[in-house]
């Protein structure tokens, strides 16, 4: 049997750094450090959304290492599997949305 250690990031409603549960049952979200991207889930809440994706913890001064753009109405699925081992994140992922309302982030 294959074993995975891909997880789940928290749902992102808005702009933000990506962050995990940590600890048992719901657990606590926590920012997550150094991460390797491999896919991401998300939805539109108006035409033309966008996800831009910095290593770091926040869009300013740091490094855009990938952006979507997606949906042509609100409520349109977006789902990207990232080719190879995905994008590497050094220091975190801060998240930068519009015209998206839900964002999940499928790391390692």
């Amino acid at each position: 049997m294959a074993r995975s250690d891909v997880k789940a990031s928290v749902p992102l409603a808005a702009s933000g750094q990506l962050q995990g549960t940590i600890g048992s049952g719901a657990g606590s979200a926590t920012n997550l450090g150094a991460l390797r991207i491999k896919s991401i889930q998300a939805q539109s809440s108006a035409a033309d959304a966008t996800i831009k994706i910095y290593d770091g913890t926040s869009a300013s001064g740091t490094k855009l290492l990938a952006e979507f753009k997606f949906g042509s109405a609100a409520n349109e699925s977006f789902r990207y599997t990232l080719p190879s081992d995905g994008v590497k994140f050094s220091t975190g992922a801060y998240v930068a949305l519009a015209n998206c309302d839900f964002f999940v982030a499928y790391h390692c």
